[in-house]
């Protein structure tokens, strides 16, 4: 399976979940499908690793994407670390994630995973 094509499974779970209204589901299946849809720009670019830390991918995306070939810019792009601690909060919390804040991450992911999906066409 081709990383685009996990982000987008990743967006389809995230949409599942929000439905089923669990939030926290939600949340870390939004940022599983940012994850994968970083990798698959950063794949098409020529740029691979055997594995991805999360702190690693989101740099080597800021410089090669953002900073090098403006593919994004940075507005774009400023929800990813909102992103990566609502993934912390879902996943390793016992708080609460609000509706209105998971539902502007799915909207984000959903934004993002679709541009993602017309660079790496």
């Amino acid at each position: 399976m081709t990383a685009m094509m996990r982000a987008k499974d990743f967006v389809s779970g995230s949409e599942v979940s929000f439905n089923a209204g669990a939030l926290a589901s939600c949340a870390l299946c939004c940022y599983a499908a940012i994850f994968w849809a970083q990798i698959a720009v950063l794949e098409r670019l020529g740029i691979r690793q055997p594995k991805w830390s999360h702190d690693g991918l989101r740099n080597k995306f800021g410089l090669e994407v953002v900073k090098k070939r403006h593919l994004f810019t940075d507005e774009e792009v400023k929800f990813l670390r909102e992103a990566y601690q609502m993934r912390n909060e879902a996943h390793y919390s016992d708080k609460e994630l609000s509706r209105k804040r998971v539902e502007r991450l799915l909207r984000h992911t959903k934004e993002f995973v679709e541009k993602v999906n017309t660079i790496v066409r």
